[in-house]
């Protein structure tokens, strides 16, 4: 051998010995199976920027916040959720920030959890505009996020350029048909309708509106009001002189229990009277009284009476971590639904792989408290109902016909003198 050949030869072998040491030195052996696999997590931590404080916190508390933190004391006891991969159970954690209920904020909080915090997973802001402001942040990292306070119409048609996120909640176009549907069986001849001036308003109105009228109702007042509005007796007052049989109000809850209020106040009691969000909330029924709302309908809807394995324990579970006072009887099932479904496509996933547990919930059904959900093009295809109605206390669901825990009362009874 050539000495030229030699020296090079032995180059190599100098290269070999010493990134061979250096190995040595971080402590790198072989890998097996299981160190291949990586060390098991202490915690799946999820993170969630949600409004804590600002228009949206009644609805983030009420609505969301409550069940999923009951989820986690639920896995907790049970030692956490099963991880094939690292053939144990581990408990789950929820890193919280307050986004105000702000786009702006809410982005930047959703990358600080990613990038800066390193979670798992995320679970959902609470409001329809906060999810067109997450959509591209959860696609670009890849998080799935299952969204249980989103309706819209728009993200359906985007839903291909956001593939990461998922739509649990019912959507104005099933709503719209269950409300066209009940105002032909109650004999609905004319409304009223006004709506925020935020994209959960301007769409869901702009789907409901539109239907009722396409279905024969007359329509006598179409108006729009600033998002947070503090008195809306002048637009209450037009509506009453108009004398409609129905009026609806597509809003938040703050503006739900205003417009109550102030309908009371001047004597604005159709035969209808409908508000979306904030009405199956208990809040809503303790600050006027059962008696009060009786006949109320809003958006939904969901009972305990539903026919889905498991619907009235997690309601009894729901009720004492809450409080009677302190529910949702829409919401909180559809953000209890939002962590079921989680949990059971990490499990079956066998793996923290964020892709992986995307697939499982773009493919899979799961079995949750508001029945079977199955998500195509990425929206959730099961409904348990789309109308609800207080009657003595309770919210039932009255819309679609075919999903009743009760029969619609109609007109609705007037509101108590003082």
């Amino acid at each position: 051998m050539g000495k030229k050949k030699l020296l090079t030869l032995l180059g190599h072998f100098g290269i070999v010995l010493m990134v061979v040491s250096m190995l040595l030195v971080v402590g790198w052996t072989m890998p097996n199976q299981a160190q291949a696999a990586g060390k098991a997590p202490d915690k799946i931590r999820f993170g969630n920027a949600i409004a804590l404080s600002g228009p949206y916190a009644m609805g983030a508390a009420v609505t969301q916040i409550a069940p999923f933190d009951m989820w986690v004391k639920e896995v907790n006891a049970k030692g956490g959720i099963y991880v094939k991969e690292y053939g144990k159970r581990i408990p789950v954690e929820i890193i919280r920030y307050d986004d105000k209920g702000d786009t702006g904020t809410c982005v930047k909080l959703v990358e600080k959890l990613i990038l800066q915090d390193k979670v798992d997973l995320l679970l959902g802001p609470w409001g329809t505009a906060l999810y067109f402001a997450i959509a591209p942040i959860v696609t670009k990292y890849g998080y799935p996020v299952v969204g249980p306070t989103v309706d819209s119409l728009k993200l359906r048609e985007m839903a291909h350029k956001i593939p990461y996120l998922f739509v649990i909640l019912n959507q104005p176009p099933e709503k719209s048909i269950a409300m066209v549907d009940l105002a032909k069986e109650l004999g609905v001849k004319t409304l009223v309708a006004a709506h925020h001036q935020d994209l959960h308003g301007i769409e869901y109105a702009g789907g409901v509106v539109p239907a009722l009228a396409g279905g024969g109702v007359e329509v006598l007042r179409y108006k729009s009001f600033p998002l947070g509005a503090k008195d809306l007796t002048p637009l209450l007052k037009d509506m009453k002189a108009a004398n409609p049989d129905a009026a609806f109000f597509f809003c938040y809850p703050p503006e739900s229990i205003l417009i109550t209020k102030q309908s009371i106040e001047v004597g604005f009691n159709p035969k209808l009277f409908y508000c979306t969000i904030g009405i199956a909330f208990s809040p809503y029924r303790e600050i006027f009284g059962a008696n009060t709302v009786e006949g109320v309908m809003g958006a939904g809807a969901w009972n305990p009476k539903v026919p889905y394995p498991g619907a009235k324990e997690f309601w009894d579970r729901m009720t004492a971590f809450s409080g009677p006072g302190g529910t949702d009887w829409y919401g909180n099932a559809w953000s209890y639904s939002t962590v079921q479904v989680m949990e059971q496509a990490i499990e079956r996933a066998g793996t923290l792989d964020r892709k992986k547990i995307r697939d499982v919930i773009a493919s899979e059904t799961f079995d949750t408290v508001i029945g079977p959900v199955r998500f195509e093009n990425q929206f959730n295809v099961q409904s348990p109902g789309e109308v609800g109605q207080w009657q003595k206390g309770q919210f039932e669901v009255v819309a679609a016909k075919e999903k009743r825990t009760a029969e619609p009362i109609y007109p609705k009874p007037a509101w108590p003198k003082k």
